[in-house]
C-alpha cells in the first residue's frame, strides 16, 4: 500500500495559488493517514499558507550557498536523487510541470511513482523553453500527468500524449463553508495580479463603456503588480471617477464581502481560484472565455455570464445588464452556492486518493 507522498514545489514560501491548492491536498491527505512531505526546491523561507502539523515540510536547496551550484544542471538533479532515496517516497508529486525538468533524471530507476500536476494550460506552457522540454520528458516518463480542466486535456491529447497518462482534477475551493457575501453594496469586484496575464486593462476598457450609467456601483481591483501606473493613468485618461486600487492583501474575503458582482477579463488561466472563491461566497460572474477554467466554472445563465474571449463591447454589456438586474444576480447568486460544493476538498481530495490507489 503507498504511504510515503512527497510533494515537490519551487518556492513554498510565495503566496501563489499554485502552493495554496498543493498545501491544501498534501493536508488532506496527511489527515486520510498518508506519510507526506513538502519539499521546496528553493528555500525562502517558512510556507505563506497553513500546513497541518502532520505534513514534514523540507527544502532543497539555499540561494545564498547554492545559487551558482543550480546552474549546472546536475547539482540540483543528484541531491534531489539522493533526497527522494533517502527517504523511499512510493510516490513523487511535482505540484508545477516544469520541475519535471529535474525530477525525471532524479527518478531514473528509482522504484517511486512519479506525478506530475499542471497548473499552466498546454498552450502558455509552451511559452517557457525550459517548461517544453519538461514537457517532452512527462509524456515519455511519468506515470501521470494531472490537468485542471477537460479542455486542457484535450489539447494534450492534440499533442500526443497517451490517454491513460492524462487525469482531469478541479482544484479545491479555499473558501469551503464561509459565510457568503451580503451582496449589500454596489461593488463590482476582480481580484489577482496587476500584470498583462490578468487582462484588468480589458475590465476598464469594457467599464470605460458603461461607467456613467451604472450610478452608484464601483469596481474595484485587489492586487499588486508591475502594471499599476500603466493601469491607473489608463482609467484617469478615460476621466473614469468609479475605480478603486486596493493593494494585494491577506484578508481578501473581506473584498468578497463588498462585492455584489465578479468580473474576470484575463487573457490566459490554468484554473482560476479567484473564481471558485467567488463562487463560494454567492457571487454572480461575468467572465471573459479564455483558456483555460471559465468555461468548466461559469455557466451561462445558471450562475454569470461568459463572454468570447477579447469582445470587449459584450463583456460591456453583459456586466451592465447584470447590474441593472437584481432577480438575476440573486438567481446566479444561489446557483454559485450549490455549485460551489462540488469543489469541496473532500470530493478532491478523493480523486486524488484514487489516483494514488490506482498507482499502487
Amino acid at each position: 500500500m503507498i504511504k510515503r507522498i512527497c510533494f515537490f514545489n519551487g518556492v513554498i514560501a510565495h503566496s501563489g495559488g499554485t502552493e495554496r491548492v498543493g498545501i491544501m491536498i498534501a493536508n488532506a491527505l496527511a489527515q486520510r493517514g498518508f506519510d507526506v512531505t513538502i519539499l521546496s526546491f528553493w528555500d525562502y523561507g517558512q510556507p505563506f499558507f497553513h500546513v497541518d502539523g502532520r505534513v514534514k515540510v523540507d527544502y532543497l536547496l539555499k540561494p545564498s550557498t547554492e545559487g551558482k551550484l543550480y546552474r549546472t544542471f546536475i547539482y540540483p538533479v543528484w541531491k534531489l536523487r539522493r533526497y527522494i532515496k533517502s527517504h523511499g517516497f512510493d510516490v513523487f508529486i511535482d505540484i508545477d510541470s516544469v520541475l519535471a525538468y529535474w525530477t525525471v533524471w532524479a527518478l531514473h530507476g528509482l522504484p517511486c511513482h512519479h506525478i506530475v500536476w499542471d497548473h499552466f494550460n498546454y498552450v502558455h506552457a509552451q511559452i517557457e523553453p525550459r517548461r517544453t522540454k519538461a514537457l517532452h520528458l512527462i509524456r515519455n516518463h511519468a506515470d501521470r500527468l494531472v490537468l485542471l480542466t477537460r479542455q486542457d486535456k484535450q489539447m494534450y491529447l492534440d499533442a500526443g500524449f497517451p490517454e491513460r497518462q492524462l487525469t482531469v482534477i478541479n482544484n479545491p475551493t479555499p473558501f469551503e463553508d464561509v459565510t457568503p457575501s451580503p451582496r449589500s453594496e454596489h461593488r463590482v469586484l476582480a481580484v489577482g495580479r496587476l500584470t498583462n496575464q490578468k487582462g484588468c486593462d480589458r475590465l476598464i476598457s469594457a467599464w470605460s463603456r458603461i461607467h456613467r450609467k451604472v450610478g452608484d456601483w464601483r469596481l474595484t481591483f485587489v492586487g499588486s503588480g508591475e502594471l499599476h501606473d500603466d493601469l491607473v493613468k489608463q482609467v484617469e485618461d478615460a476621466g473614469i471617477d468609479n475605480i478603486d486600487f486596493i493593494p494585494a492583501t491577506q484578508d481578501v474575503q473581506e473584498w468578497y464581502d463588498k462585492a455584489s458582482i465578479y468580473a474576470l477579463s484575463s487573457r490566459y488561466e490554468g484554473f482560476p481560484m479567484v473564481l471558485l472563491e467567488s463562487m463560494s461566497k454567492g457571487l454572480p460572474i461575468v467572465a471573459n472565455d479564455c483558456l483555460t477554467g471559465p468555461r468548466e466554472l461559469v455557466h451561462e445563465g445558471v450562475n454569470g455570464c461568459l463572454v468570447a474571449d477579447g469582445d470587449v463591447e459584450t463583456f460591456a454589456e453583459k456586466l451592465l445588464s447584470l447590474i441593472n438586474d437584481q432577480a438575476k444576480q440573486d438567481e446566479f447568486s444561489r446557483n454559485a452556492l450549490s455549485m460551489s460544493k462540488d469543489f469541496h476538498i473532500k470530493p478532491i481530495a478523493d480523486e486524488w486518493e484514487a489516483l494514488i490507489d490506482d498507482l499502487a
